[in-house]
């Protein structure tokens, strides 16, 4: 019998009383508040319709709920948090190509059209924003080519040299798909299935948009919380999945670290004046030293991961119901409960008042919660509190699980 789940009432994970001893248990419940309150429009502009989030810790999937119009596991796009999930393939690339390739691989080595003053461009500007590159809607053409879509790319004017300005954007990102493709032999999305999707056992990750033979590769992705989080995982372990490495830690490495320079000029960006970039996804929280503390990916319509690596953490607000600049704020402020949550240690199922020890004081918080109709103790999570929230309490108590 299943005495305690994890519910939107309690946000703590908890197990069967058979179960609880190898369960890790944290306190959510501030992370549930946040959540919640965000489908009613606390903490942001305005209320957010659904949405799935995932918290991994140091690799156990330790929260996962639904909200709203969200189901659990429902597939959404990603849009620019895409960008990630690319970034992965082409260093994955430069590990393994048919042909030279790296980071520091010019666009004109592969393609003729980017010669003059596009000949300069890297594939490491390409996928830090800082090509120069106009965008140029191309990668929303179905009739196309990915390799044709390039060819009309060099055919605009820069907008600034290369390397000397930072510019968000997916153009340059398009561009460099266009040499993978080159460069392997492969198409890109057969390079996706060898390198990612393949390693990673995705199922639903995939780019959707815009066609099979002109894939977005900055927006074009629809994937669902697990299997990015799982993605993400793998980034935060330094390239491996499940016992398999998938990304050399080099590879990682440099997805991790700053290609832009500091102080370079940012012309566009969805964080104003922000350019501390690496290879397809945010920098975005270091410690007074300079040390890399956690990496965010977000879409234009609210899919926002992020890799907490000091806490050993993954996140996912699973989301394409809203815009990004609604709820950045808000998966700030999830980020930070969670860390709090974590550095506070496990909680004990049965330690019903927090304080160390599994005794009768227990049994006397618990009534009193439960006299109260709240505080948590709905442990049955069945929307009521009632006789069944006893039987199920004293489930764990009795077991002095934690």
């Amino acid at each position: 019998m299943t005495y305690l789940i994890r519910g939107v009432a309690a946000g703590i994970i908890l197990a069967s009383a058979g179960e609880a001893n190898a369960q890790i248990r944290y306190d959510f419940s501030e992370v549930t508040r946040l959540a919640a309150g965000a489908i009613v429009g606390q903490n942001v502009g305005e209320a957010v319709p659904g949405f799935e989030l995932l918290l991994m810790k140091d690799g156990r999937l330790v929260y996962a709920e639904a909200y709203g119009s969200m189901s659990p596991g429902q597939v959404v796009r990603c849009d620019s948090a895409t960008k990630t999930l690319s970034g992965a393939v082409i260093m994955s690339l430069t590990e393994r190509a048919a042909t030279p390739f790296s980071l520091n691989t010019r666009v004109a080595a592969y393609m003729p059209a980017y010669g003059g003053d596009k000949s300069a461009i890297t594939i490491r500007q390409c996928f830090s924003h800082t090509s120069g590159l106009t965008d140029s809607s191309v990668e929303d053409i179905p009739t196309i080519t990915l390799q044709q879509a390039a060819v009309v790319t060099a055919s605009y004017p820069l907008v600034y040299q290369p390397g000397t300005a930072f510019a968000y954007g997916g153009a340059s990102m398009h561009t460099a798909g266009a040499v993978a493709e080159l460069a392997s032999g492969m198409s890109w999305n057969a390079l996706f299935a060898e390198r990612l999707a393949g390693p990673l056992g995705f199922v639903h990750t995939r780019y959707e948009r815009t066609s099979a033979i002109n894939p977005w590769i900055a927006g074009g992705c629809v994937s669902t919380a697990a299997e990015y989080a799982r993605f993400m995982e793998m980034l935060r372990t330094g390239g491996v999945h499940d016992g398999r490495r998938v990304l050399a830690a080099a590879s990682v490495a440099a997805m991790l670290t700053r290609q832009t320079v500091p102080g370079i000029p940012v012309l566009e960006s969805p964080f104003p004046g922000v350019s501390d970039y690496g290879v397809g996804l945010w920098l975005d929280q270091r410690a007074a030293g300079g040390q890399l503390l956690g990496a965010f990916a977000v879409g234009g319509r609210g899919f926002s991961s992020w890799i907490d690596l000091d806490d050993g953490m993954v996140g996912v607000f699973a989301t394409d119901t809203t815009r990004a600049e609604n709820v950045y704020g808000l998966c700030l402020l999830i980020r930070d409960a969670a860390q709090r949550a974590v550095r506070q240690g496990p909680v004990c199922a049965a330690d019903f008042n927090r304080d160390g020890g599994i005794d009768g004081s227990d049994v006397s918080a618990f009534f009193l919660a439960w006299e109260r109709g709240g505080d948590g103790a709905d442990v049955n999570e069945d929307g009521g509190t009632d006789g069944a929230d006893i039987e199920a309490f004293f489930g764990v108590w009795e077991a002095g699980g934690c």
